[in-house]
């Protein structure tokens, strides 16, 4: 019959689970080591990586390096974990498999342990025959089980080596930290990612650039030198500019470079390195200066990126920017102009020709190409400088002045947000036009430097000024005696005409009484709306002076010019004379050259012995050539003597008007002057010169042409011969007036004759009387 079968003996259960424990011990044990060995390489790498290239002046591991590190270490150890730990210790462990394996291990077992394993875990169940059978196997079990070492079914070499290993990480991990602590701590540090740097044999900084500027604001010339910082590890100069870069290296550090290298990239692409040589020696706070100064940082267009590596110290990231420098794009004004002008306010571009009346008020707008934080305005004529800020920056700059009143020559220096300023000063000047007195100007009309007491003084002339007149006047005084004001009135144009009787003035209501042998003095004056010093500018015209003279002596005065006029007369007479005998060569010429020029030539030349006659038409060309110069020279002659006929005549009008002015105009003057002198004069001028000047200009055209130039040089002779005599007829009534002048010279000797007679008739008389009374 069949009954259960036994269960597994205590004993082999807990061989079979102290073998299944050590398996997961090993397990655990080998993995944690691997784990450590990892993590021994990747700190030991890590530290190789972050700090060997320190030692040749590079930079350390960025932040983004070192976790990526980390990163690596952790994903590694994970990784570690998973293959060598958790993925063995989930593998299932029975008993069956466990006893087959004490079973290869020792054989001593006979297959006695694998066999009760199994019936144990059976759940058929067995008859008397094999429960038997099972019992023997199980008794031979149990008596080789004292011979079963578990340490015998494992290797412990792999695991004396990983431990090995792990344990060398380890102690070299703690040896580091034991001798080189403050490494230990910096590289702990680092892989915390802070910000922390290995410490260098040699320390090195960045100064800045030292950059030669020109100095001509302030009237100064010349230049200064000038060390920019920089500032985030960037500094801003402007396009073109040349500087030198300054490097000092601290003394007291553990090595001191003997050269440092500047490794730059323009921003054109262009990347090299060089080296920056040691200048002299150290200085107090032991600095030893290091300086570059040539390309690619002189006349620098693009901007630069470099780093400096001095022996272990690397200074990166730097940057030098080049950027535009500020200028100004445009300068206008507004400006509010003085009340007396009557001028809206206006605007105007800024030029070297900008005037401003005295008295503006002026607000200077400038407009610059960038922003600007401050701005220099420094006055030339005064040397004196004002500083200009602005926050925010700006890029208009406006400065009020309340009232010009002198020119204002400024120059302009502008410091930008990038920290450049303008090379050159911007140089500007508003001109401050003072206003001018009124432009006066004054002619006498009908006068001359002589006058009688009843004369009609006539002036006229032009009163101008920018910005209108606010009076005008006319001022006459006798010198040493009185003086009278008298108003003008002026025009649109300005233009005025005033007449002074002095016949008026001679009542007794009269302010200017003049007699004869006074002086007289005319002035003009006009006086301008500008009341910027209170009173206006006053201009004037030329002072006349005149002689106040009898009636009889101004007659023989303009009798004596009419002497020198008829002289000038008559001279012009006697070339009026020679015109006609020019006239009457080229008239025998022309007849002559109406011959033809072979008897031209014969009649011209005779051929010497022994010499070569000249040729005919050579010679007949070269008279025909002073032909045309003759009658070009009698065309000169009709219009000098007709300009000079125009001179007589104005001098004998204005002898005319003189008489009117000075009321001594009596109708045989006007009549003798004006009807036998005047328009005759006038007559001979136009048309009489007109027509032989126009008759001249027809010979010259036609002077080759003997036919038709010899009826026109008939006229021209008889348009001279008409001068000629309308001449001799002006002449003698020019005669019968000095006749007539001497007659009346004459009289008036005898009337002055008469009174001194009288006078001394009186004066004898008195004294008769007086001796009676005696």
């Amino acid at each position: 019959m069949s009954t259960p079968r036994e269960p597994l003996p205590d004993s082999i259960i807990q061989l079979l689970s102290a073998l299944r424990s050590r398996i997961r011990r090993y397990v655990i044990i080998e993995g944690i080591a691997a784990i450590v060995i990892w993590l021994g390489i990747v700190y030991w790498v890590g530290l190789g990586i972050d700090y060997l290239p320190v030692t040749f002046g590079a930079s350390e591991m960025p932040v983004e390096a070192r976790g990526v590190l980390l990163a690596i270490g952790g994903i590694g150890t994970l990784w570690i974990a998973i293959q060598l730990i958790f993925r063995r210790l989930a593998v299932s462990m029975p008993n069956r498999s466990l006893a087959l394996l004490i079973e290869r291990r020792f054989p001593q077992f006979g297959e006695s342990l694998l066999t009760t394993v199994e019936a144990a875990e059976s759940e058929n169940v067995a008859d008397a025959y094999e429960q038997e059978m099972l019992a023997k196997t199980r008794h031979d079990a149990l008596a080789a089980l004292p011979e079963a070492k578990l340490t015998d079914l494992f290797d412990p070499t792999p695991l004396w080596r990983k431990g090995t290993a792990a344990v060398a990480a380890l102690l070299s991990v703690a040896l580091f930290a034991l001798i080189a602590f403050p490494a230990f701590q910096t590289w702990m540090s680092r892989l915390a990612l802070s910000e922390a740097t290995w410490p260098r044999l040699a320390r090195i900084e960045v100064v800045g650039l030292e950059i030669l500027q020109r100095n001509e604001a302030g009237g100064q010339e010349g230049s200064t030198t000038v060390v920019i910082p920089f500032t985030d590890k960037t500094v801003k100069i402007a396009r073109g500019s040349s500087v030198r870069l300054l490097v000092a290296a601290d003394s007291s550090a553990s090595y001191t470079p003997r050269y440092c290298t500047l490794v730059y990239r323009t921003g054109d692409g262009i990347s090299d390195s060089v080296r920056m040589q040691r200048v002299g020696s150290a200085s107090e706070e032991g600095k030893l200066p290091f300086v570059f100064d040539r390309k690619p940082l002189t006349g620098m267009t693009t901007s630069l990126a470099f780093d400096v590596i001095g022996y272990d110290h690397k200074l990166s990231d730097y940057r030098i920017e080049v950027v535009d420098r500020p200028f100004i794009t445009s300068s206008e004004v507004d400006a509010v102009l003085p009340e007396y002008t009557g001028l809206l306010p206006r605007k105007e571009v800024v030029s070297g020709a900008t005037q401003l009346p005295v008295g503006s008020q002026v607000t200077l707008n400038m407009t610059t190409s960038k922003p600007v934080v401050s701005a220099t305005l420094f006055d030339l004529s005064t040397q004196e400088s004002q500083e200009l800020t602005f926050d925010p920056p700006v890029t208009t700059i406006t400065q009020q002045y309340a009232s010009i009143s002198r020119d204002l020559p400024l120059e302009v220096s502008l410091h930008d947000i990038d920290g450049v300023t303008n090379e050159i000063p911007y140089r500007l000047k508003i001109a401050a036009v003072p206003d001018s007195p009124p432009a006066v100007e004054m002619r006498p009309v009908g006068i001359g430097s002589a006058i009688t007491q009843n004369a009609q003084i006539r002036l006229e002339g032009r009163i101008q000024d920018d910005f209108g007149v606010a009076r005008s006047w006319v001022e006459i005084q006798v010198i040493g005696g009185a003086k009278m004001e008298l108003p003008i009135t002026t025009n649109a144009e300005g233009a005025f005409t005033t007449i002074i009787d002095l016949k008026n003035q001679q009542t007794p209501d009269g302010i200017l009484r003049v007699i004869p042998d006074d002086k007289l003095t005319i002035a003009i004056f006009a006086q301008d709306k500008c009341d910027l010093d209170g009173e206006g500018n006053i201009g004037t015209a030329d002072r006349l002076q005149l002689d106040v003279v009898t009636a009889d002596k101004l007659l023989s005065l303009l009798e004596g010019r009419e002497l020198d006029l008829r002289r000038r007369f008559e001279q012009i007479r006697d070339e009026t004379m020679r015109l006609r005998e020019e006239f009457a060569r080229i008239q025998i010429d022309a007849k002559r050259f109406a011959l033809g020029a072979d008897k031209f030539a014969a009649s011209e030349t005779t051929p010497e012995r022994g010499g070569e006659p000249q040729d005919p038409q050579e010679l007949f060309r070269k008279a025909l050539d002073l032909q045309r110069l003759r009658i070009q020279r009698a065309m000169q002659a009709s219009k000098k003597a007709d300009g000079e006929l125009v001179g007589i005549r104005v001098g004998f009008e204005e002898i005319r008007v003189e008489l009117t002015s000075n009321r001594m105009d009596t109708p045989a003057r006007k009549e003798r002057l004006e009807k036998m002198i005047i328009e005759p004069i006038a007559k001979l001028s136009n048309p009489m010169h007109a027509q032989l000047q126009s008759t001249t200009q027809q010979l010259e055209a036609l002077y080759e042409q003997p036919e038709p130039f010899m009826p026109v040089v008939e006229v021209a002779l008889e348009q001279t011969d008409a001068i000629i005599l309308e001449m001799e007829r002006i002449l003698e009534k020019m005669f019968d007036l000095e006749n007539f002048n001497e007659l009346m010279e004459k009289m008036r000797q005898l009337i002055d004759a008469q009174t001194d007679l009288r006078e001394e008739t009186e004066d004898l008389r008195k004294k008769q009387i007086l001796d009676l009374l005696k």
